[in-house]
């Protein structure tokens, strides 16, 4: 575990933005595991003319979305009496991630002169909730138009031809 403190990281922070500041340091075993890091990671080879759009998308889909056989992985219990602290992790209802979707949009051509926007998309498996199409029950929603199995980001990200987004 690194100290922050004695590498003088978080007092360089403190004097850049003039409030205190804490550093948590979050050890994540691949990329594809948060949205963010990873998105970052494929936008970062889209800047790179040499790579090829769909080339790219499709990778990213391969490597993040092993998708395993949902009905053999997931079980299901009625009985909500019996949850307790040590089983409460094996009842969520999203266990397993079900699909991938990324688009890509914006000028994205290899050749010099990017005459349009163009807008590629990429996905594998689908973004449902599980168990509630396998139990005929509405799905739950965060804020009344976000879903509580999806983790979404978005990234812009610049060229020599121009901008583009990238939303995964």
């Amino acid at each position: 575990m690194l100290n922050w403190g004695k590498l003088g990281l978080v007092s360089l922070l403190e004097k850049l933005y003039n409030k205190k500041t804490k550093i948590n340091v979050v050890e994540s075993k691949a990329l594809y595991l948060n949205s963010d890091v990873f998105s970052s990671a494929v936008a970062l080879k889209l800047t790179d003319r040499k790579n090829k759009v769909v080339r790219v998308l499709r990778k990213a889909v391969l490597q993040m979305a092993k998708i395993a056989d949902l009905h053999t992985r997931i079980t299901f219990d009625d009985n909500t009496e019996t949850l307790n602290k040590n089983n409460v992790i094996n009842n969520i209802k999203q266990q397993v991630v079900s699909g991938v979707r990324f688009e890509a949009s914006g000028r994205l051509t290899r050749r010099l002169t990017a005459m349009r926007a163009v807008f590629k998309y990429r996905y594998a498996g689908s973004l449902k909730n599980i168990r509630s199409s396998f139990n005929n029950e509405s799905a739950t929603m965060l804020r009344g138009y976000l879903k509580a199995n999806l983790q979404h980001s978005l990234i812009n990200s610049k060229t020599r031809n121009g901008t583009f987004g990238l939303k995964s």
